[in-house]
């Protein structure tokens, strides 16, 4: 009999999520690169191997909350989440491409160990020409008692068509314009969910652009801090945070795309989680949220 209650006390420690044994929650963002296959028109080969290598990864995360870009669809969402125990897919966005109206290969999932209140996927509304994409959204109850965590799952317009200074103004209205609509529907989630205490938000993902002026004509970073969300990344050498890597001797250099913006959590700082190219050009970011009320 003390045998079977030690076996269970350790399954129980093993599907427990990290706050029950750390005092905190583990955040983790990640593009993992046109999941799986790295490319649009990988082989069945290829897709394989990005699948295995993707679940080893995320199995050692092990993160209580996980933000996936560049993700297929939901099948290959709910696999890669699949090796982590009690990790539950919430959501998965499809958005379709503007031009052929088929689903785009590169979707938004939200997964987490945390009961989930609500979840769905946006389109960004046309009020700029060309504007694409979305965000996905889950309203998570860590059962601590401290009221719900919002996140929201983020991939911002790409900087194809930027190299030219009316291109790259037109993509930099683009990032604005999709900034403003998140606080935008904050706000609306705010009121929606105005009979249950909310914790704090996050605000997760690849935003394709950086505080480092860098993209001058954009000012997504700007927006959203003076929005109320804190940049997990201020006060992070520039060397620490380059979250997106290329071989060597590339056009272009690394440099910090990914984010998690927080609100109501105090002041934390954002980390990157190692690992190699087999998975993504992307490097994973974390963040770990305190409990308790």
């Amino acid at each position: 009999m003390k045998s079977f209650y030690c076996s269970l006390l350790l399954l129980l420690s093993l599907l427990a999520p990290t706050w029950g044994q750390t005092g905190s929650l583990k955040v983790v963002s990640w593009n993992m690169e046109w999941f799986p296959g790295k490319r649009p028109t990988a082989s069945a080969a290829e897709i394989d191997a990005h699948m295995k290598a993707g679940q080893e990864a995320l199995k050692a995360i092990n993160p209580d909350i996980f933000i996936g870009v560049e993700i297929t669809d939901w099948d290959a969402f709910h696999k890669v989440c699949s090796v982590v125990p009690n990790l539950v897919v919430h959501v998965v966005s499809s958005f379709v491409d503007p031009q052929t109206g088929e689903i785009r290969p590169q979707q938004i999932g939200i997964a987490s160990k945390l009961k989930c209140h609500g979840a769905w996927w946006e389109p960004w509304k046309a009020n700029v020409p060309n504007i694409s994409r979305g965000f996905s959204f889950a309203a998570l109850d860590p059962a601590d008692g401290g009221g719900l965590i919002m996140v929201y799952g983020n991939h911002l317009k790409s900087n194809r068509g930027s190299d030219t200074p009316d291109g790259a103004k037109n993509v930099g209205a683009m990032r604005d314009e999709q900034a403003k609509q998140l606080l935008h529907h904050m706000k609306d989630m705010a009121t929606a969910y105005g009979n249950q205490p909310i914790k704090g938000w996050i605000a997760g993902g690849d935003f394709n652009t950086n505080h480092d002026n860098q993209f001058p004509e954009c000012h997504v970073v700007d927006i959203l801090t003076k929005g109320g969300l804190s940049n997990t990344w201020a006060g992070v050498p520039r060397e620490k945070r380059l979250t997106w890597r290329v071989e060597p001797g590339g056009r272009f250099e690394p440099t910090t795309f990914d984010y998690l913006f927080t609100k109501g959590f105090g002041t934390l700082t954002a980390s990157t989680i190692p690992s190699d190219t087999s998975v993504s050009d992307h490097l994973a970011i974390q963040v770990l949220l305190p409990t308790g009320k």
